[in-house]
C-alpha cells in the first residue's frame, strides 16, 4: 500500500491496531516514523467499526477509502473508485463485488455447500430489505469496500463497533441524501 501511487491526490494511510497478539502490533510499529502513516494503537481489541471510527477521526485528507488490512480488495481499484469522486461523479462510491457475477454464487466455500447457500440467500435477502427501505437499487450494499468524500460524516454520529458498523455507515449516508454509485472490483 505504501507504495501505491493515486495521480494528483496526497495519500495518508491510517492504520488502527487493537493490541493483536499474532504480531500485528509489532509490524504497526515499524511504519511509526513513515511520512504516510498515522498509527493509532488501541489497548484492547474493541471491535472492526470501533477501528474504523477511531481512524475516521484521524483522517485529514478529502477522500475516505476504507480498506481492511486482510486486503482481500485489489489496491488496483483504488484509482477508479476515487476517479469517481475526484470529477464529482458522486460523494459516495461503493465497490461491488459482483461484477456481473450471478448473486447466488459471490460467496463459495469450498466443500460446504449449504454454507455456501445460505451466506448468499442473506446477503440478497439483507440487499432487497435495504433496496426496499431506502428507495436503491445497489447490487452489493454489504461490499467493504467504501469511498467517500470526508465532508459527507460532517454531523453523522456513529455507535456501532463491530462489523455492524459497515451497515450503519451505509445506511447513515443514505438517509442523508447520498446515493451511492456502484463500481465493479475485483474479487
Amino acid at each position: 500500500l505504501l507504495l501505491k501511487e493515486l495521480p494528483d491526490l496526497q495519500l495518508e494511510i491510517i492504520v488502527v491496531e487493537s493490541n493483536s497478539m499474532d504480531g500485528t502490533r509489532e509490524r504497526a510499529l515499524s511504519y511509526r516514523d513513515h511520512p504516510r502513516v498515522k498509527l493509532i494503537l488501541e489497548d484492547q481489541p474493541r471491535g472492526k467499526g470501533h477501528a474504523v471510527r477511531a481512524g475516521l477521526k484521524a483522517t485529514t485528507g478529502d477522500y475516505v477509502l476504507i480498506q481492511d488490512a486482510d486486503l482481500e480488495y485489489d489496491l488496483e481499484d483504488y484509482d477508479a473508485l476515487l476517479e469517481a469522486l475526484v470529477t464529482g461523479r458522486t460523494a459516495f462510491v461503493l465497490g461491488s463485488r459482483h461484477g456481473g457475477h450471478n448473486i447466488w454464487k459471490m460467496r463459495q466455500f469450498t466443500g460446504q455447500h449449504g454454507l455456501s447457500l445460505f451466506v448468499n440467500f442473506g446477503h440478497w435477502f439483507f440487499s432487497t430489505l435495504i433496496n426496499v427501505l431506502f428507495f436503491q437499487r445497489l447490487r452489493d450494499p454489504f461490499t467493504m469496500f467504501k469511498v467517500f468524500r470526508r465532508d459527507c460524516l460532517y454531523a453523522l454520529e456513529f455507535e456501532c463497533n463491530r462489523f455492524d458498523f459497515d451497515f450503519e455507515l451505509l445506511i447513515k449516508l443514505i438517509r442523508k441524501g447520498y446515493r451511492p454509485v456502484e463500481l465493479p472490483v475485483n474479487y
